[in-house]
């Protein structure tokens, strides 16, 4: 087994625990940004037989670049598609049910998993408008499973109730996502923060602190979190990143900072 990393930033190992969450042979919807860090580092470490499909509607059964794209319209990506369409194709793979997972980045999500990307504050009077769902939206309801990845672990970040549902999680909890009409996708069943690992409960459909990345303590999550967050029984400590997925990580990290994303000091503080 690959020895653990003993230096590395809250960030990898969100990462890292993102990466782990896609399995080998599975379908995945390929996000932009942090999750495609994510995805890449799943090929490259333990899952090299997954598909993936583009919001662009361009899939790939192998990791097609040798670089981090600019967007998801970069030129280095169609060369080597397997198959190559549009935005309508992509919708047309999630509404066959045919996405096993997506993982998607983004801004304010609350303890049954719903994201606000729309506004702060009331709808017609907001204090801030956010960009919007784009086609997040659809992945959230669609995919088979869903995984939020967020970049803060943080009371504004993490509420009881966002102002305004954007992308649909798990509703009010326990049923209501099913009497929505949701009921073919299993919705989010992870949280990913620089902190920890939240789940949601079979039952009630809260998310919970499942999972506490190595340096931080239940203490430090729950007076983040913007609600009463449970702990689980039995709950487990992350994994460490290994030294073999903390050198993938930190290769498309590099790329990533030379190619379009922006990345914190602290979160680059070991390339």
């Amino acid at each position: 087994m690959d020895e653990y990393c003993k230096e590395y930033t809250d960030f990898e190992m969100m990462l890292v625990a993102a990466a782990r969450e896609i399995k080998d042979g599975e379908v995945v919807f390929n996000a932009f940004q942090w999750p495609f860090l994510a995805v890449y580092m799943a090929f490259n470490l333990h899952a090299p037989n997954i598909s993936m499909v583009f919001e662009t509607g361009t899939c790939h059964d192998y990791m097609p670049i040798e670089k981090m794209p600019y967007s998801l319209v970069d030129p280095v990506i169609p060369p080597t598609a397997t198959f190559i369409g549009d935005s309508l194709d992509s919708l047309a793979f999630l509404q066959r049910g045919d996405i096993d997972i997506a993982l998607l980045a983004t801004s304010i999500v609350d303890k049954y998993g719903n994201v606000n990307t729309t506004v702060i504050g009331d709808y017609y009077k907001p204090k801030i408008r956010l960009p919007g769902g784009g086609g997040a939206t659809e992945i959230a309801v669609l995919a088979k499973r869903l995984v939020w990845l967020l970049d803060e672990h943080s009371k504004r970040r993490l509420v009881e109730k966002v102002n305004f549902i954007t992308d649909v999680g798990h509703l009010t909890g326990y049923d209501s996502r099913d009497k929505a009409g949701y009921s073919s996708t299993e919705g989010p069943v992870a949280i990913i923060t620089p902190f920890c690992i939240l789940r949601f409960d079979p039952e009630t459909k809260e998310a919970y602190l499942a999972s506490l990345h190595p340096g931080h303590t239940v203490e430090e999550v729950k007076q983040n979190t913007g609600w009463d967050l449970k702990v689980a029984d039995d709950l487990q400590q992350t994994e460490p990143p290994t030294t073999q997925e903390i050198t993938v990580c930190r290769r498309v990290m590099k790329d990533a900072i030379e190619q379009f994303y922006i990345l914190k000091p602290e979160w680059r503080k070991y390339i």
